[in-house]
């Protein structure tokens, strides 16, 4: 039996900062604050008025159940136990309002879901109606029920409680708002009660809060023009100017990441000795103590070791005061570490020198060195080429290992050369231009294989080919980026790192079934990656809108990156989640909205709004998973289709007025207009339903009209520099994108004033330019009735918030006519009309800011991460090379085909031509060679046309030849 205790009395609302600070991180305990005696209100703005609430402390949720808050009725006198009394509880899931965060209590799959929360949130509110209820709550759950208390144990071995009680007024609002920017300190015990203050006053007075309190700088951010990637845009493209998407600029030309272990970086600290310049620029000949020198103690220089170790180092020292060291690197008694550091050396050698060096000797003890340049010389005045006949260069090393020493030592060297030099130089292979690229192919990933060509030979004066010019850059590249195949053996570890760094980050990794189970290994599927800052800051944003789209990776797996972006309040993206899958299927598309749902804590009943481009499954995943969800096509890729059958800008300005009319009368009107312009065109158009793609059958759930998917597509064309690398360099470029956006977002809100973010001042500025032509007529009830020119007449109601033109239900902003009716409110009822009180949270600076407060943590690198305790290796999924050379670049829509230009003249590429003999395409009359005319109508008729000739004039050269018999005497 659990055991409950009270928390003190107090006049005010108990934090969710106060609640967490007296339980500490105790994972299972949690406060509840219990909401009875009231009822709901209608939605939208739905409220608990007319009720009461008590606090429960200490309640453990593993002992937790149902019939608790049973006791907790009958305590309160709600329930007797001789009588049969219908009671419904609700709670509310935190950080939610109650028009969408309501979920049922009625059975044990309620509860364990109600224990999902409570790890991260220590106060959960409770609501009760009693008798009956309006809510669709019960119908959604899991276990739907209604709870009827039929016998009630009211002994006194059950739990006793003191309540204490905070009445509530009746006109008073029951809703909880934590204040994320100022947590309520805890009282202490000698600290005075507070007062009860009023959760929730009017929107109005919120409004001039804010208005008082804003920052005093301004500042927009730049407009730009969304793609997917860097190629020409299409000129027909549709273009909604009060929904341009307004974002910052993030520098990711600097992003590097290799997570390899076993990769080998060149360069580093110079190897070149110390020296002492003089004051007149010349080097002085004076021995520096090398500091990282390490000498060992065992050498001796008594007897003759000791002589011989004192000529050892006698030729050593003046083969290094030589000028001539470069062109010649070797001497005798020469040390190197091992025979790879000596075998990189004579390569190197070999280059710089140009000469066709050969290991004729290369094993575990010894490794020598000969020269197979070719020697001539010219003879006798004849100028004909003599080949010497010995053919041999004297050019010689040897270098090999001493008995009891690991240490290669030079033992033979010629350094005399009789051959010429050549620019064919075996040593210069693309392995060796690889290294030497690394910091030129880093600074500019995509140089030219021409330009990286032309500057190797200018620097080693030798023959490089364009081959080996493209594989040495490939080869620098995998060496900066990584290896696609072995990152998926450490991505276990990078999300382990990610997940540590970033609390209540959410990520999922799937692979493929294994039917053994006892194999070590298995094959990579998929990933979803939603970081923790990212759904604070959504839920911050009070805007349920969400963006889906996907974009193809170019490596050689090939995959799609699936990604959900918001809406922020000043129009600019907001990256929410992202996943890398195997294709864009309806399994794909289902297992990542279950899991962006689970983390945005989305139900099958939950009123939501996404806007997609209609890719393969997600429309079907959408209404499987959301069936009350709102979904948007883009009209932009339903122009496209159009245009397949019907072209011309008259049609897509009728589906452009089509689309972005607010009224239902004024979408039929247009669709009339389609009718009369093509019948089948309207037929097809009407297939698809009107809730999708038009702004008069839209909800005012999302507070946006927008009708244009280009967030989505704003955001592909940012990462479309990670797409092309391996999986972890992938993931890790969309979250340093991220990562740095937040911080540049930020310095834009520092410079912003006034109560409006700038996107929205400058749409509310153009609304007041429109509203200075209307005249407002106050007709009581706060309705207005508003006129202007053209004949535009609406209905403005200023307590309700809407207009009859429905754009101010849509959009979250008064319209003009509402502006017009704001701006008449003094002269009727002596209130000061401010137009940007009445505009919706999410536009307001203070939500822009909260919205940016939360950012993503950085991560260690490589060498810092910890072992994932996973026992199972990941391998890469299977690779199916396609035929054919592989596409890195989108394909193009059929517009932009159209509008290609060459030159100072329109292309005719793309364009069908028919040939006028056979009435085929793909020809002209020219090129034709007989083919099997087409079944139809134009075709029958050519066809007899053509007869009719051919018989004609066969009759002609029938004539001629009787004539010509005729003629003949013979």
């Amino acid at each position: 039996m659990p055991v409950w205790n009270l928390s003190e009395a107090r006049g005010r609302m108990i934090s969710e900062a106060e609640v967490r600070l007296q339980y500490g991180d105790h994972p299972t305990m949690f406060c509840m604050l219990l909401n009875h005696g009231g009822k709901f209100t209608d939605f939208p703005g739905r409220n608990y008025v007319n009720g009461k609430r008590h606090y429960v402390d200490l309640i453990d949720i593993e002992t937790f159940c149902v019939h608790d808050i049973d006791d907790m009725m009958v305590k309160l006198g709600y329930i007797d136990e001789n009588l049969h009394v219908e009671m419904y509880y609700h709670f509310r899931r935190p950080l939610c309002d109650l028009d969408f965060g309501l979920f049922a209590l009625a059975s044990d799959d309620d509860v364990r879901h109600l224990a999902k929360y409570v790890g991260q949130h220590k106060l959960i509110e409770v609501y009760t109606e009693h008798g009956q209820t309006k809510l669709h709550t019960y119908s959604m759950s899991p276990n739907p029920s209604k709870v009827r208390i039929v016998e009630i144990d009211c002994t006194p071995k059950r739990l006793f409680l003191e309540w204490h009680d905070t009445q509530v007024e009746p006109n008073d609002v029951l809703t909880f708002e934590p204040n994320r920017n100022n947590p309520p300190v805890s009282p202490t015990r000698n600290e005075p009660s507070i007062d009860k203050v009023d959760m929730v006053s009017d929107n109005a007075n919120i409004m001039e809060t804010e208005i008082e309190h804003s920052s005093d700088d301004n500042s927009s951010g730049d407009e730009i023009n969304s793609g997917d990637d860097s190629e020409s845009q299409d000129g027909d493209f549709l273009l909604d100017e009060d929904n341009i998407i307004d974002d910052v600029e993030v520098d990711m030309r600097e992003f590097h990441l290799n997570v390899d272990p076993d990769v080998e970086w060149i360069g580093g600290a110079s190897k070149r000795k110390n020296h002492v310049v003089t004051e007149d620029g010349n080097e002085a000949d004076l021995e520096v103590i090398d500091m990282e020198l390490f000498l060992s103690d065992s050498s001796s220089d008594d007897g003759i070791e000791g002589e011989r170790n004192k000529k050892i180092k006698a030729i050593r020292r003046a083969h290094e005061n030589e000028n001539a060291q470069v062109s010649e690197p070797f001497y005798l008694y020469q040390k190197f570490n091992s025979s790879k550091e000596f075998k990189d050396m004579v390569n190197q050698h070999a280059i710089d020198t140009r000469r066709e060096l050969d290991f004729e000797k290369n094993d575990k003890n010894r490794v020598r060195v000969v020269c197979r340049g070719t020697i001539t010389s010219l003879g006798g005045g004849t100028g004909q080429e003599v080949v010497n006949e010995e053919g041999k260069c004297p050019w010689v090393l040897l270098a090999s290992k001493w008995k009891r020493d690991k240490d290669w030592t030079v033992k033979t060297y010629v350094s005399e050369h009789k051959c010429l030099q050549t620019r064919k130089v075996r040593a210069c292979d693309y392995k060796f231009l690889s290294k030497q690229t690394l910091q030129l192919v880093e600074a500019n990933p995509k140089i030219p294989v021409k330009a990286l060509r032309e500057q190797l030979q200018c620097i080693y004066k030798v023959d490089i080919s364009k081959m080996k010019a493209f594989r040495a850059r490939e080869a620098a590249l995998k060496i900066i980026r990584g290896d696609y195949a072995t990152q998926y053996k450490i991505l276990q570890d990078y999300l382990l790192e990610v997940q540590t760094q970033n609390p209540d980050t959410t990520i999922k990794l799937d692979v493929e079934s294994e039917p053994n189970p006892d194999v070590e290994t298995r094959t990579f599927r998929r990933v979803y990656v939603c970081l923790g800052a990212l759904k604070q800051g959504f839920a911050a944003g009070k805007r349920d809108f969400l963006g889906v789209d996907g974009a193809f990776m170019k490596g050689p797996f090939h995959g799609q990156i699936l990604s959900a972006v918001a809406l922020d309040g000043n129009n600019g993206i907001y990256p929410l989640a992202y996943a890398v899958v195997e294709a864009e299927t309806l399994n794909s598309w289902t297992w990542f909205l279950t899991h962006l749902g689970d983390d945005l804590g989305l139900a099958s009943n939950s009123n939501f709004t996404f806007i997609s481009d209609r890719q393969k499954g997600l429309s079907s995943a959408i209404a499987d998973l959301f069936p009350c969800a709102e979904h948007r096509y883009c009209v932009r890729h339903i122009h496209e289709n159009m245009r397949s059958r019907w072209r011309g800008d008259k049609f897509k300005e009728l589906l452009w007025n089509c689309s972005t009319t607010y009224t239902v009368q004024e979408f039929e009107k247009e669709m009339e207009e389609v009718i009369k312009l093509n019948q089948e065109c309207y037929e097809w158009l009407k297939q698809i339903p009107p809730q999708h793609w038009a702004r008069s059958h839209f909800t005012g759930r999302a507070h946006s009209d927008i009708v244009i998917n280009n967030i989505c597509e704003c955001f592909n064309s940012k990462i479309i520099d990670g797409r092309d690398t391996p999986i972890i360099n992938c993931l890790e470029f969309i979250r340093e994108y991220i990562m740095k956006r937040i911080v540049n977002v930020e310095k834009e809100i520092d410079k912003a004033t006034g109560p409006l973010t700038p996107t929205a001042t400058k749409l509310l500025q153009k609304i007041k330019d429109q509203a200075e032509e209307y005249t407002a007529s106050f007709c009581g009830n706060g309705k207005y009735q508003v006129s202007g020119p053209w004949q535009d007449q609406c209905v403005v109601n200023v307590n309700q918030r809407t207009c009859s033109c429905k754009k101010w239900e849509i959009t979250g902003m008064p319209c003009k006519h509402a502006v017009s009716a704001i701006w008449d409110m003094r002269r009727n009822n002596g209130a000061i009309g401010i137009p940007e009180t009445f505009v919706h949270e999410c536009y307001w600076l203070s939500t822009w800011r909260n919205m940016y407060s939360f950012k993503v943590d950085p991560i260690n690198g490589r060498r810092l991460w910890i072992k994932s305790p996973c026992p199972t290796t990941l391998l890469p999924p299977k690779h199916h090379v396609p035929i054919g050379r592989p596409k890195k670049k989108r394909r193009k829509s059929t517009t932009e085909k159209e509008n290609m230009i060459k030159g100072n003249t329109v292309s005719r590429a793309q364009k069908t031509v028919t040939c006028t003999k056979c009435n085929n395409k793909g020809h002209n009359a020219r090129t034709c060679k007989g083919q099997l005319p087409t079944v139809g109508k134009k075709g029958k008729k050519k066809n007899e046309k053509g007869k009719e000739k051919d018989k004609g004039k066969e009759n002609e050269k029938g004539k001629q030849k009787k004539k010509g018999k005729e003629k003949d005497p013979l």
